[in-house]
């Protein structure tokens, strides 16, 4: 065990925080590098979340690992006293800091799988015109999404299957049934909380991944492909649904447009990850 990089959580519960950098960090684990122990089995380093608090013990590097807007969602301490800063896109302050994509993690599973069952998804009927899920309001994008939402809504009727504006008296379900939950529908409402640069979670690439066009706005929606996606931020968006609704052949050309240029990969983060933080304890 000697090397192996013995690694805890700063919080045991939290549940879908230990699911997903459990699927980042999957390439060390699997291979046997890094290894999840509890705080008793004296751990090397400790992951912490922006979501707990967590506290500094001494002799015990912290990494902070976040899938948030840094503004949005700070982080609990300097973050000049965590060993190395896990995020979407590099915060102002300095650190050691190493970039990831959390639509590569979010997912149950290898993100490669999900390309398979898109091309599955993909051949399902569509049996519903567009679903809108969301859980909070904070951030200027949350507040336009729900704007949009109800645009929409007035016009052809949305389903809201999130804990704001529920619409169908359920909550949609998790994991691979929700994508399967969302192929039902032609598009999906899935703006981002912000529209911060270089800030891109999974929500766009839920939709893609169930075969359903995404209405999205967020830091990055100029960087995907606009043949793919209908960009909330045109202020168009009532005519373009319509235009698309006329015209199957154009319909069915977006859904199965690539979304982005290149596949999800975690390769460059895997290669940073080893030069910054799987050596730590020859560092200290």
């Amino acid at each position: 065990m000697d090397s192996v990089l013995k690694v805890c959580y700063a919080e045991e519960s939290d549940v879908d925080f230990i699911r997903w950098t459990s699927n980042l960090l999957s390439t060390f684990i699997s291979e046997g590098s890094i290894a999840i122990v509890r705080q008793n089995d004296r751990p090397d380093v400790m992951l912490a979340s922006i979501w707990r608090t967590h506290t500094f013990s001494e002799g015990l590097p912290v990494i902070l690992v976040s899938n948030e807007n840094w503004h949005l969602f700070p982080p609990h301490a300097p973050l000049t006293r965590y060993k190395a800063v896990l995020g979407l896109y590099p915060p102002i302050e300095p650190c050691t800091f190493i970039q990831y994509p959390y639509a590569a993690v979010h997912f149950d599973g290898p993100v490669e799988k999900y390309y398979e069952i898109r091309s599955k998804l993909l051949e399902l009927p569509k049996t519903k015109f567009c679903c809108f899920v969301a859980s909070n309001t904070k951030g200027e994008l949350a507040v336009n999404r729900i704007k949009l939402f109800r645009l929409i809504n007035a016009w052809r009727h949305v389903d809201s299957a999130g804990k704001v504006a529920n619409n169908v008296n359920y909550l949609a379900p998790h994991g691979l049934y929700f994508l399967y939950w969302i192929a039902q529908y032609k598009y999906m409402i899935c703006l981002e909380n912000t529209k911060h640069p270089h800030y891109i979670t999974e929500k766009p690439f839920q939709a893609w991944f169930a075969g359903t066009v995404p209405i999205y706005d967020g830091g990055c929606v100029d960087e995907l492909n606009q043949d793919a996606i209908v960009n909330a931020s045109t202020g168009d968006i009532l005519n373009e649904l319509f235009q698309l609704e006329q015209r199957s052949d154009i319909y069915e050309a977006k859904r199965r447009a690539p979304l982005n240029h290149t596949m999800l990969s975690l390769q460059s983060f895997e290669n940073e990850f080893r030069l910054l933080v799987l050596d730590i304890r020859s560092k200290q």
